[in-house]
């Protein structure tokens, strides 16, 4: 759920005039407002994220073609505690990532996100225009 999260926030960050989200955006959100606590043994880069998203949304995994094409993105595996693994001297190509910290840094990428639309105000206008595109609400009865 975090990366369409993500998802939805590279699509209402993208400029004037542009509609549609491609991996680029992605990965630019990612690297503009994803940041670990400096005690992290790793810290995101938009491609290893926008690889683990690939690799969970279409492969259900870890690895998925992107990796193939891009080497020198990192794969991510999982654990549920907070502090992420990362050993290059064991696979340099591998993160370990505790999905409390990930949430976490993900909630204070949102936040730091929608402070970013409180100062700028063509930044705003943009996300409230498209708005309605990622988030619709309806009555339910009870």
């Amino acid at each position: 759920m975090a990366f369409v999260c993500m998802d939805a926030m590279a699509y209402l960050s993208l400029p004037a005039g542009r509609e549609t989200q491609g991996k680029a955006d992605f990965i630019a959100w990612v690297d503009a407002h994803l940041k670990g606590h400096e005690d992290q043994p790793y810290q995101y880069r938009g491609l290893d994220v926008y690889g683990a998203r690939c690799a969970l949304l279409h492969a259900f995994g870890s690895e998925s073609d992107f990796h193939e094409k891009n080497e020198d993105a990192k794969k991510f595996g999982y654990h549920d505690g907070g502090k992420h693994a990362y050993d290059p001297a064991v696979d340099e190509r591998l993160v370990i990532v505790g999905t409390a910290s990930f949430l976490n840094d993900v909630i204070h990428a949102v936040s730091a996100f929608l402070e970013g639309c409180k100062a700028d105000a063509d930044l705003r206008a943009r996300v409230e225009g498209r708005l309605p595109k990622v988030l619709a609400t309806f009555p339910v009865s009870a």
